[in-house]
């Protein structure tokens, strides 16, 4: 009989310790349940942010962003063709300008009874013949970039007059130096206490005020692009892992878009030069001197090499090996 309790009571111990066993081992699977939930929530923020850098970096106004800013800030050897004459660029000219005219002359419109004391109707006038030489003087740099796409075999061969082109860049330098003075004279006007335009032509007032914040706008653009590309980029692409300015060419170039590209066989033009004044003699990509009758391929930003090392390079990386402007998709 005492055998048989004893073992009756070892078996009331082995069950008691292993239901206590089994009520001790479940709340830690709670608990880990409860742990892994935060990270996987900390863990959608930083794929989101990395997502969204990801398709920054790939967006077209993000890559002429870094055009204009390597043209305006690297070597003349390296520059490529001005992204300020592409066709995007002029696009975005004209909506401004006509949007400026049409504000200017609605308001003029509505504002006859009202009379300033300094001449705000007059700096306003001179503004807006401004504008409309400047909407004259794009219409003459989209026929010139017209011309030059239309005739690539005469560019090459270096008969183009550049008469036309040095014409509108002087008009373009002349109309800016005009601007930065009208720009100085309406600061002048408009904030001068003794004047108190905004009493007697308080239309006229805020319509100068829109004018000179957005010539502002476009005088501080050079520094705004600085910070974007020089500071918030790079502190975006430490904190994320990922190099936002390489992210547009993580992919090369399919055979139909570099086939599309000019090519044509190179040419010496006499015994002591290779090559025009203007170009390279040698392939950037080799190193090796350009020779009779060599492949030669021009990529958009007009620098040349060889056709087989572009050609190589472009299905690694669809960008130029020098200025890096990537090729249009």
């Amino acid at each position: 009989m005492d055998t048989v309790q004893s073992e009756s009571s070892s078996s009331n111990i082995s069950i008691t310790i292993s239901s206590s066993s089994s009520l001790c081992t479940t709340p830690p699977r709670s608990e880990s349940t409860h742990v892994t939930a935060p990270i996987v929530q900390e863990r959608l923020p930083t794929s989101f942010y990395l997502r969204l850098a990801m398709r920054v970096s790939r967006a077209r106004w993000f890559i002429f962003l870094r055009r204009v800013f390597h043209y305006q800030n690297g070597s003349r050897s390296d520059l490529g063709s001005n992204p300020f004459n592409s066709s995007t660029w002029m696009m975005s000219e004209l909506i401004a300008l006509f949007i400026q005219l049409t504000v200017i002359t609605f308001t003029l419109a509505i504002s006859k009874d009202e009379r300033p004391i300094w001449p705000v109707r007059l700096w306003i006038t001179g503004y807006d013949v401004g504008c409309l030489l400047s909407l004259m003087l794009l219409y003459g740099r989209f026929r010139q970039l017209d011309h030059d796409h239309g005739d690539i075999e005469q560019r090459h061969r270096g008969t183009e007059d550049n008469r036309s082109s040095r014409l509108v860049n002087r008009c373009r330098t002349s109309l800016e130096l005009f601007f930065a003075i009208w720009f100085v004279i309406g600061n002048v006007w408009v904030f001068d206490s003794r004047f108190g335009s905004f009493n007697h032509a308080p239309t006229l007032h805020v319509l100068c005020v829109s004018l000179l914040a957005w010539n502002a706008l476009c005088y501080s653009f050079p520094f705004l692009l600085f910070m974007f590309l020089c500071c918030i980029v790079p502190l975006a692409s430490s904190l994320l892992g990922y190099n936002m300015n390489m992210g547009s060419s993580d992919r090369g170039a399919s055979d139909d878009e570099i086939f599309s590209l000019p090519s044509w066989k190179y040419k010496r033009i006499d015994d002591n030069a290779s090559a025009p004044a203007t170009d390279d003699p040698q392939c950037c990509i080799c190193l090796a001197m350009y020779k009779d009758k060599d492949e030669v391929r021009e990529l958009p930003c007009s620098h040349k090499f060889h056709l087989k090392c572009v050609d190589q390079w472009l299905r690694i990386i669809s960008c130029c090996p020098l200025c890096k402007q990537d090729l249009p998709r």
